[in-house]
């Protein structure tokens, strides 16, 4: 079980994170609304531009007006405008329409050329050993069609060139706050009917409607400089329109995935905080047990020290009546022919009327006893064994002797009649 410390410190690491993601998420509701506007006022644009280039080649009757409007007999090579972000910390934003790229690529079977747009793209594909041809990275907030053109200028040469037969952008098509749809989108040649869209339709997103019938353009000053001019541009503004469609999906993305995150941190610190208590409070417990544990010791002990006071000495008294008591009828020798045996450290006035009974009244006789011989002298007069015992034969020895001075010295270095 984690420690307090660990948890705490854990606790902590989640609130920080919690700071974190609501701040990004703060950050990306900011910046999806005014994402949000520019997809949408520029949306209803690219989708006529598309349909007046769509007219104009159906009204061209098979006479190739510009070559980015015409069509290649046989495919085979495709490259590929993927659109990602910079940053992570958006869910499945990135995860997604690379998923899509890479798997439009093996359903289509051909030789596949990558321009990525981002930095999540470029090292995904980089990964993957795909050929990555250009990479683009630190895209503005608010790009404009000039942010854009370097793009738009190698795809267009390279479908000029033919080293590609067909241009497509694999980007995050925004339809709403919650759901954001990747697909791949035919850019070059600027027609509906692509080899992607008959090999891989289900990747391929589905093209604004077209007025049925062709309809009938007036060139001024002619077809050929018209066309010239409007076709790069509207080619230009496609890729714009999907950089503004990928880049409202990220923030969008962003935003709900850091609110997830915010609420799980949320959670978690709530479920974290939980187990903290809980911990505290078992320690706190803990230590309640071991204070009574050791005052009940503590208490035992002193009980067993005032037994041990009380029973050194005569209770001539009744605990309840405090009546005095009939002496007890111990057998006693002549006063002149014993010796006062309360001088030796750890021997009270009952153990010395019991040591008296037993014949050991001298402090010759104790001298010269065994420990064997007091231990059942004080057995047969029912009390406890003394932890001093060991010591009284000396002790006696020096008092037999009148060496008083040197029992003194002894008995200061007992305790209890206990040597230390």
């Amino acid at each position: 079980m984690a420690t307090l410390r660990e948890v705490k410190n854990r606790i902590r690491s989640v609130k920080n994170i919690a700071q974190i993601t609501r701040a990004l998420e703060a950050v990306s509701a900011s910046r999806v609304r005014r994402a949000q506007a520019r997809v949408l006022a520029s949306r209803a644009y690219a989708e006529k531009a598309w349909e007046i280039l769509i007219n104009i080649q159906a009204a061209s009757q098979g006479t190739p007006l510009h070559p980015l409007l015409t069509s290649r007999e046989e495919v085979n090579k495709v490259m590929v405008v993927l659109i990602t972000s910079d940053r992570g910390l958006a869910g499945a934003y990135n995860s997604n329409v690379i998923r899509v790229a890479q798997r439009f690529a093996q359903r289509l079977g051909k030789p596949v050329d990558y321009v990525t747009v981002g930095r999540k793209g470029r090292d995904s594909m980089a990964r993957v050993g795909a050929n990555v041809v250009a990479a683009f990275d630190d895209m503005p907030a608010e790009p404009r069609i000039a942010d854009i053109s370097a793009i738009a200028r190698i795809a267009m040469d390279a479908y000029l060139s033919g080293e590609v037969d067909e241009v497509l952008i694999a980007y995050t098509d925004f339809v709403n706050m919650l759901a954001q749809r990747p697909a791949v989108l035919g850019w070059l040649p600027l027609t509906t009917d692509t080899v992607a869209q008959q090999v891989a339709s289900e990747y391929v997103k589905d093209v604004a409607s077209v007025t049925e019938g062709s309809q009938d353009y007036e060139y001024e000053p002619s077809a050929v400089a018209v066309v010239d001019e409007i076709v790069p541009r509207f080619t230009e503004l496609q890729l714009y329109q999907a950089l503004l469609e990928a880049q409202a999906s990220e923030h969008a993305a962003r935003m709900a995935a850091m609110k997830n995150a915010t609420d799980n941190a949320t959670q978690l610190t709530a479920d974290l905080t939980l187990q903290y208590n809980k911990a505290r409070q078992a320690a706190i417990t803990a230590e309640i047990l071991d204070i009574v544990g050791g005052a009940n010791a503590l208490q035992q002990a002193i009980d067993n020290t005032a037994a041990d006071i009380m029973g050194a000495f005569d209770d001539n008294y009744t605990a309840t009546a405090g009546t005095p008591v009939q002496p007890k009828a111990v057998p006693r020798t002549p006063a002149s022919s014993s010796d006062d045996l309360t001088k030796i450290e750890g021997i009270g006035k009952k153990m010395s009327q019991a040591l008296i009974s037993a014949g050991i009244n001298t402090y010759a006789k104790l001298a010269d006893s065994s420990e064997d011989d007091l231990r059942t002298a004080i057995q047969d007069a029912g009390m406890r064994l003394a932890p001093s015992l060991e010591t009284w034969a000396e002790q006696a020895e020096l008092a037999r002797d009148g060496k008083w001075d040197e029992l003194e010295q002894l008995q200061d270095t007992l305790e209890g009649g206990r040597r230390v």
